[in-house]
């Protein structure tokens, strides 16, 4: 790796506290960089001019990148020579002023009611596997949350008295409710079957795999994929569409935007309003379409 980007993942992981997966995909995006630069320049990352940042861009877009992975890549390019320029590796940092390409909002995707059900049906809970992934899946539309804070879930997460997660990040904590079916379904694993996976000693993780050990993202994605399989979903499943479905399937039932996004757990609502606006153009296009003097 080069020292000035292994440096950079340091300082990411040390000084902004940001979290092992954000750290990579900014690791990943500058290390495609440095290997253009070198490739077709054969500088150093310090020697990068706005020109060469520039041809980057079109170079990737020239390859049908779409703009969310463009757009993404420069956001990394440029926290990167923020962070040169702070230590007096740059004189300027080069990608001052570089715009980032517009990227269209598109209508957030989720599953229906009836295919959530079709889903939550598939674990059979009567193996030690089936009735953890059942809690697995109940949980995760129950409360929204997201893969990585479930898979972070510890036994002290869990409270009975209030039927509630306590869901812990870097600089601050949320409690979530937990339904009645979620919760029914998690006790059910906690108290019958988590033991039967044989947690390592002092394994806290709620959630285990085969080998005692906390679930990783890789195998909950496959967990989930084998069930969409299954249930002959069609669409292409993965643990932010049932996230997504959470908050839409609350929308569709009345609940107001503020409480959505104390539960979702992010100040920017974005999602919630590209829902919100796709519904309203929706309404808008039935409008025109019916009413007599549209």
């Amino acid at each position: 790796m080069n020292e000035h980007i292994r440096k950079y993942a340091e300082y990411l992981e040390t000084r902004k506290n940001f979290s092992q997966n954000t750290s990579s995909a900014y690791i990943r995006d500058l290390t495609s960089f440095n290997t253009y630069i070198e490739e077709c320049y054969k500088k150093e990352l310090t020697e990068v001019t706005k020109t060469m940042i520039l041809t980057y861009v079109l170079d990737m877009q020239k390859k049908s990148k779409n703009a969310s992975t463009v757009s993404r890549s420069l956001s990394s390019i440029k926290s990167f020579y923020k962070y040169l320029e702070s230590q007096r590796l740059v004189e300027k940092n080069p990608s001052t002023g570089i715009q980032a390409p517009r990227i269209e909002k598109k209508m957030p995707q989720f599953l229906t009611v009836e295919e959530i059900e079709k889903l939550l049906d598939m674990p059979d809970i009567d193996t030690v596997k089936g009735c953890r992934d059942k809690a697995m899946l109940e949980l995760l539309y129950s409360t929204g949350i997201k893969v990585s804070e479930l898979l972070n879930l510890k036994i002290s997460s869990y409270s009975r008295f209030t039927d509630s997660l306590r869901i812990v990040k870097t600089k601050n904590s949320r409690h979530v409710p937990v339904g009645e079916t979620a919760k029914k379904h998690l006790e059910a694993y906690l108290e019958g079957h988590r033991q039967s996976l044989n947690p390592e000693e002092g394994e806290d993780a709620i959630f285990l795999n085969v080998n005692g050990k906390s679930m990783s993202r890789q195998g909950f994605w496959k967990i989930i994929k084998s069930y969409a399989k299954s249930a002959n979903i069609e669409k292409d499943i993965t643990p932010q569409i049932i996230r997504n479905s959470f908050v839409v399937h609350l929308l569709q039932n009345g609940a107001d935007i503020g409480t959505l996004n104390s539960l979702f757990g992010q100040n920017n609502i974005s999602m919630i309003q590209s829902y919100l606006k796709s519904k309203q153009n929706k309404t808008f296009e039935i409008y025109k379409r019916t009413h007599p003097r549209s």
